[in-house]
């Protein structure tokens, strides 16, 4: 039989009546003829209670304890939702992720998958049986210490597993029909987006959308693992994440956005002995998402490199400085907090979206503080109190007005 992999986030493993559910869905799709893969998140606010518990015991506790604490969340969603199968008459195991054979790197908190080796899984569905994994956690093979794949990471679980077991499809469900053209909350007309292209999508992920795991996006993308987005709770057709398609033209397919942002700024010498690439190498490796948006020369002597992220990891970044830029090095870190950044991602993106957006932005009154362009968006900085306006005037002029 044809193996699917399934990922079902917290809020659709939110309670027995919810997880009840799910295995009902799962033994659906299993006696369809296929064989299946499941893996879950935490149940509901499982991983927000368990940091603040952490953080009532210690102020500052250690990446390596939190990462044996939190994936505690996922095991118990696994095992209920094994235990709801079994009650449903369908044969199930639970595995945790290493287990699974989801090895890491030794990153605590924020771990990269080097390797999946799914014997186990493999003999579970050789057995009949339907194999759920715990997602956002592996394990570093060298060390056998439990790591975790940070926020959003069981959607990097899902692809990759989906990945080693043949290129399966995987299956994204989650409280939202799709992936829409805005956040709903913040434009009631948002609507699902049929079809997204792999570098759309990514762009979504990396500039705001929830809806997906960016490094889930990226993986899928880098292994062609057909990727969908559909509810939990409804049987509507969701959003299926595949290869772009031959036509040109620009479009702009969704607004998205970035509040509370942290700018980090590090200047220094642009002279011949690599330490611009030595500090950008050292902050990819130790804080993966910290986002690299520029590398300045301002002139012979002096460079800059910008990021932009969460405001904990860039006053991480702050506090481990000086290891990052190595010894003898001068460069300097400054933060800037509190940025909003609206973007609008599409293919094909350039000079006459960005001008239809400026004056979309002018005519709400609007200023715009900066504008930056990738592949497939156009980014713009704007004053933080007025970001859902101008998510707004945006998706009404580029996207309604079509």
């Amino acid at each position: 039989m044809p193996t699917l992999v399934q990922k079902y986030g917290g809020t659709s493993v939110d309670g027995p009546e919810r997880i009840r559910a799910v295995a009902q869905r799962v033994a659906a799709a299993r006696a369809a003829g296929n064989d299946m893969v499941v893996v879950v998140s935490a149940m509901g606010q499982t991983t927000d209670e368990l940091l603040r518990l952490a953080h009532q015991v210690s102020p500052h506790p250690s990446r390596r304890e939190l990462d044996m604490l939190l994936t505690a969340g996922e095991r118990v969603t696994m095992s209920l939702l094994a235990m709801a199968l079994e009650e449903a008459g369908v044969a199930a195991i639970s595995f945790t992720g290493s287990q699974s054979g989801i090895l890491t790197d030794g990153a605590h908190s924020a771990a990269r998958i080097t390797a999946v080796r799914p014997e186990r899984v493999r003999a579970a569905l050789a057995q009949s049986k339907v194999a759920i994994v715990a997602g956002f956690q592996g394990v570093n093979p060298e060390t056998k210490e439990i790591t975790t794949l940070g926020r959003g990471g069981s959607d990097t679980t899902a692809v990759a597993l989906a990945a080693a077991l043949d290129r399966a499809p995987c299956e994204i469900y989650t409280d939202v029909p799709g992936v829409l053209t805005a956040d709903p909350r913040v434009v009631p007309a948002a609507r699902v987006i049929p079809r997204l292209a792999y570098p759309v999508c990514s762009a979504l992920a990396h500039l705001g959308g929830h809806v997906l795991h960016a490094r889930a996006v990226d993986l899928a993308a880098r292994e062609r693992v057909r990727l969908a987005v559909r509810s939990s709770l409804d049987d509507g057709p969701g959003t299926t994440i595949e290869e772009a398609g031959s036509v040109e033209g620009a479009r702009v397919q969704a607004v998205t956005h970035r509040d509370d942002c942290t700018i980090a700024i590090a200047e220094g010498n642009a002279g011949g002995r690599g330490e611009a690439r030595g500090i950008i190498e050292n902050v990819a490796a130790a804080f993966p998402d910290l986002d690299l948006i520029a590398h300045e020369q301002m002139d012979g002597t002096h460079a800059a490199l910008i990021w932009i992220g969460a405001r904990a990891d860039a006053e991480s970044l702050e506090r481990d400085f000086t290891r990052v830029r190595g010894p003898g090095n001068e460069w300097r870190l400054t933060l800037h907090h509190g940025a909003s950044f609206v973007s609008l991602v599409g293919l094909g993106l350039g000079a006459a979206e960005a001008a239809r957006a400026e004056r979309a932005l002018e005519q709400a009154g609007i200023a715009m503080l900066a504008l930056r362009a990738t592949p497939a968006a156009l980014i713009f900085r704007v004053d933080p109190a007025r970001a859902e306006d101008a998510v707004r005037a945006l998706h009404a002029a580029l996207i309604e007005a079509r």
